[in-house]
């Protein structure tokens, strides 16, 4: 029967092709539901093939490295290392995952990764080293390191509130701006993520420019009154100055009239 022939057995007498000769149509869907078994226990095997054990849930686009291969990996490349350490049971680490697989950033920081050699080390993966805990164990923390694999400590998460754990990350916007930062540092333009020329201001319509000559009319205007009362005032002041002089003259004329007939005397 169907059903021997695809389990690859003889039939015998016991055997369910006894009860698929009384009812082929059964023995149609028996048969189907086995290839559907086999056939899904193929595409699960499949897709843990393609899927890599290296992204931890950070994306699966991006070209992960191992820890114990990110060195060697810089030292050929020339390129300075991402080093994220987080743990499976950390809610904080799964927030920022979370974060990751949905944020609008997520094209910039596949962009971005392509000018580092990346690294996410989860649970017992993390590098044990002190240099690697520069201000303590707390997870998630980012890292960044020059392809020696040394510490390069100026890269931090510039958020005021995280002042005591510098390399603490909880959004995409920040790592992405530390990603800039680096490869600033080491003089890398990334094309992709240049600003674009500014745009061009559109042409102003009639009633636009007519305005606008009404408005630098009124102003002038306004400079034109503002100038002749300046020029009002500094003229008055002219004159009160002269009054003043002309008052004080003839007091000291009478004065040395009286002094002279003091010394006539």
């Amino acid at each position: 029967c169907m059903l021997c022939a695809y389990l690859g057995r003889g039939c015998t007498t016991r055997c369910i092709c006894s009860f698929c000769t009384m009812n082929v149509t059964l023995g149609a869907v028996v048969v189907l539901l086995i290839a559907l078994l086999h056939l899904s226990n193929a595409t699960i095997d499949i897709k843990q093939i393609y899927e890599s054990p290296l992204s931890h849930g950070f994306g699966e686009d991006i070209e992960w490295v191992k820890w114990e291969d990110a060195v060697e990996t810089a030292l050929e490349k020339n390129k300075p290392i991402f080093l994220l350490i987080h743990k499976s049971w950390c809610h904080a680490c799964k927030a920022l995952k979370k974060t990751f697989q949905q944020s609008n950033a997520r094209k910039a920081f596949k962009i971005l990764s392509e000018y580092f050699v990346m690294v996410n080390t989860e649970d017992d993966e993390e590098p044990y080293e002190e240099e690697y805990r520069p201000d303590g164990k707390y997870i998630p923390r980012l890292l960044f390191l020059d392809k020696n694999g040394d510490l390069l400590p100026e890269f931090v998460n510039k958020k005021a509130e995280y002042k005591n754990y510098a390399y603490y990350y909880s959004s995409p916007a920040d790592v992405l701006n530390s990603m800039k930062d680096v490869l600033e540092s080491f003089d890398i333009e990334v094309p992709e993520m240049k600003k674009g020329e500014r745009l061009k201001r559109r042409p102003r319509s009639d009633d636009e420019k007519s305005e606008t000559l009404k408005a630098d009319a009124k102003k002038a205007k306004g400079e034109t009154n503002a100038n002749e009362e300046k020029k009002g005032k500094e003229e008055k002041s002219d004159v009160d100055e002269k009054d003043v002089k002309k008052d004080k003259k003839p007091k000291d004329e009478n004065s040395d009239d009286k002094e002279v007939k003091k010394t006539e005397l």
